[in-house]
């Protein structure tokens, strides 16, 4: 596997990737809750463009209540195979990404700006 490129701590590339590292399974609503940002689409093409292995699955929602069909999206991950050869490729340079941007992402949260007093 060639390795691909990370991207820079302060972009939203970085927080979807992240999430998507540490096991989880995200989709456009749970990377909203974490980031405050509804648009997961440009951060997974650009990662997938880097060279990044993201896989995606669809999943059924429940029925809307505007239309009264069955909603559907998407749930963006990293298969085991694919997170073990990172692993292997990166070394403790993942993990030390993966740290520095989970650092970055609580300092800079909406809480952590009042608790600091500033403005949000």
């Amino acid at each position: 596997m060639n390795a691909p490129k990370l991207p820079s701590m302060k972009r939203l590339e970085a927080a979807a990737l992240v999430e998507i590292l540490t096991g989880k399974r995200i989709s456009h609503l749970s990377f909203q809750g974490d980031t405050n940002s509804y648009c997961l689409r440009a951060p997974i093409f650009n990662l997938r463009e880097a060279g990044w292995p993201i896989d995606d699955c669809w999943n059924a929602g429940g029925i809307s209540r505007f239309s009264g069909r069955r909603t559907k999206f998407k749930k963006y991950f990293i298969s085991a195979e694919n997170l073990q050869a990172l692993r292997i490729c990166f070394g403790e340079r993942l993990t030390r990404f993966v740290e520095a941007v989970q650092r970055l992402n609580a300092a800079t949260t909406p809480k952590a700006a009042n608790l600091r007093g500033g403005n949000v």
